[in-house]
């Protein structure tokens, strides 16, 4: 883990953010987040958050043009990008050191100034209809959106979201962001090589940020995920093989501790060309690759599954996932097996932390509730973490029933719950 120090940083607005202290990088990393995402829209002016995201770092109170904007922030080979989220909306910088505070800011300052010119709307809108398109093709994020929203969370597909763009107006742009970007509803993180002295940092953001300071941060929304009494299917016949999705849900968040505990075991499982499901299935044949993570929201846990198969190895695959999950429900841990995933979740996760840009990202949980997690006492908790924990939660997990089970493919409903058969085996 990069060697390094995090500063807490209160605004008298509500404005809050992390310096993350990084005496051996030469770049400064930057991101400033609302709580600004789709959640917070009716269904039919979904896309208003997204088309705002693109449009907001472009002409400003001192550019004419989002070009002319654009290249004074990467004159001197500096990056920059946004993002929104069924969540929040980010504006991100990186910058060499020695010309950090002229980049983050003209960040800043388009962040707090944007003229939302029309003809810029109206190109940007054509373009995020084509990312939307472009995006329509990856069948993993088609499978995982659709699932999302079966199971009752906000979510929205990329194909509906395009037949959503022409209900958004400019209108519709300036009203969400006079509602979301307010200084006490924004969050950021800074990393770099400051030796101690934030003062910089600190002023940058009172003289530069200038929003209106809102009422509140605003609220994750409190949902609930429904079970899948039936197998979820996007029938594709011309997608010659079959994407799956195991979802699981836990109606709690997980602690710090407890995270680790189920990363323990989605390293065990599908992490490595040796772990229980993926690399024994590599080994006979059965699928090229796999994998499994964890995602959070504000009242909810997930743990999740997924893997691209073809039709003819798509039952071996399902029968293998679940007697490994079976396994598990029954206590059943080889130590090697553990010590052996425990220690790669280690060295990952030491190398995730050897830059500033993986140190902001390990530190993103601070968009969430404000936490803060040290990494540097990372390494040690997760050492401390004993097999008996990640059975136990996955357990709980299990118990409570709350899943579901989505094919995108050449396949049908008939052998979609042949499959699912399989798995109300390990619940």
């Amino acid at each position: 883990m990069l060697r390094h120090k995090v500063k807490e940083m209160s605004f008298p607005s509500g404005l809050k953010g992390l310096v993350i202290d990084t005496p051996k990088t030469g770049v400064v990393v930057a991101e400033v987040g609302f709580r600004a995402g789709e959640f917070l829209l009716e269904k039919e002016k979904w896309e208003t958050a997204h088309l705002m995201e693109h449009v907001l770092l472009g002409a400003n109170k001192n550019f004419e043009k989002a070009r002319d904007f654009q290249a004074a922030i990467e004159q001197n080979g500096a990056y920059s990008n946004a993002s929104t989220s069924v969540y929040d909306i980010t504006y991100e910088v990186e910058t060499a050191h020695f010309e950090w505070q002229r980049v983050l800011g003209l960040l800043l300052d388009g962040i707090s100034a944007p003229k939302f010119l029309q003809e810029e709307i109206d190109s940007e809108a054509s373009n995020v209809k084509e990312e939307l398109i472009s995006r329509s093709n990856n069948h993993f994020r088609h499978l995982n959106a659709a699932l999302r929203q079966k199971m009752g969370l906000s979510s929205l597909t990329d194909q509906e979201r395009v037949e959503l763009m022409s209900n958004v107006t400019r209108s519709d742009l300036l009203d969400h962001y006079d509602r979301t970007h307010t200084l006490s509803n924004a969050r950021f993180i800074v990393a770099g090589n400051f030796k101690g002295d934030y003062q910089e940092v600190e002023e940058l953001f009172s003289k530069r940020l200038k929003l209106n300071k809102g009422s509140s941060r605003i609220s994750l929304p409190s949902e609930s995920a429904k079970y899948c009494d039936d197998p979820f299917v996007i029938r594709k016949p011309s997608v010659p093989n079959v994407y799956l999705y195991l979802d699981l849900y836990l109606d709690r968040i997980l602690t710090q501790r407890e995270k680790i505990a189920m990363q323990i075991l989605c390293t065990m499982l599908t992490e490595t060309m040796y772990s229980r499901i993926f690399g024994t299935a590599r080994e006979k044949g059965w699928v090229y690759g796999m994998g499994s993570g964890l995602t959070y929201a504000r009242n909810l846990s997930s743990w999740w599954l997924g893997a691209q198969v073809s039709k003819t190895n798509s039952q071996a695959l399902i029968r293998h996932i679940r007697d490994e999950l079976l396994r598990l429900r029954q206590g059943k841990i080889d130590d090697a097996d553990f010590l052996s995933a425990q220690k790669h979740l280690l060295g990952k996760t030491m190398r995730s932390g050897q830059t500033a840009t993986g140190l902001v990202n390990r530190y993103g949980y601070f968009y969430v509730d404000d936490s803060i997690n040290d990494l540097n006492k990372l390494p040690k908790l997760m050492q401390k973490v004993k097999k008996d924990e990640c059975l136990n939660l996955f357990n709980e997990m299990l118990d409570k029933n709350i899943w579901g089970l989505g094919l995108l493919g050449s396949t049908s409903l008939v052998p979609a719950r042949k499959m699912k058969k399989y798995l109300e085996e390990i619940f």
